[in-house]
């Protein structure tokens, strides 16, 4: 499986959606959000997960030391965690949780594995658990398929 077929499918999934039902919309954008994960996921071994990392690694270092200054302690994990909650709280279902993600939000997959790594403690392991459980589940999905 590679980094660019799961992005492929995750925007053609996007895509897709111009043509469709809400009620095709909603399966749709799930897709779409956890092929970028399952993206994200596979990314996060290669040159591209080196250059998320290290990308998002200068960010949580510069944002905390702006934190710090400002506040004492270190919030950049705090940000990394409300974005996986977000992510999460979209992909679920919509009688559990109503809220049609944005784009930018299902995008942000690519990111999130990335993300919840800098995330401490049990709430960055629970966060870990879910993202790469469903990352994963489209992944090996697509795969069979391709």
């Amino acid at each position: 499986m590679s980094w660019f077929l799961m992005t492929a499918f995750g925007a053609a999934a996007m895509f897709c959606m111009r043509f469709t039902p809400p009620k095709v919309d909603f399966i749709l954008v799930r897709v779409a959000g956890f092929s970028f994960v399952g993206a994200g996921l596979i990314g996060a071994a290669g040159w591209v997960g080196g250059l998320i990392n290290g990308t998002l690694g200068w960010l949580f270092r510069f944002i905390n030391d702006l934190s710090n200054s400002a506040l004492g302690t270190g919030v950049a994990w705090i940000v990394a965690a409300a974005i996986a909650g977000l992510w999460i709280g979209g992909m679920l279902p919509d009688k559990v949780f109503s809220y049609d993600p944005p784009d930018w939000l299902v995008i942000a997959g690519l990111i999130v594995p990335a993300l919840v790594a800098k995330v401490p403690g049990k709430a960055g392991s629970a966060f870990d658990t879910v993202i790469t459980a469903g990352g994963q589940g489209l992944t090996d999905m697509v795969g069979r398929l391709f």
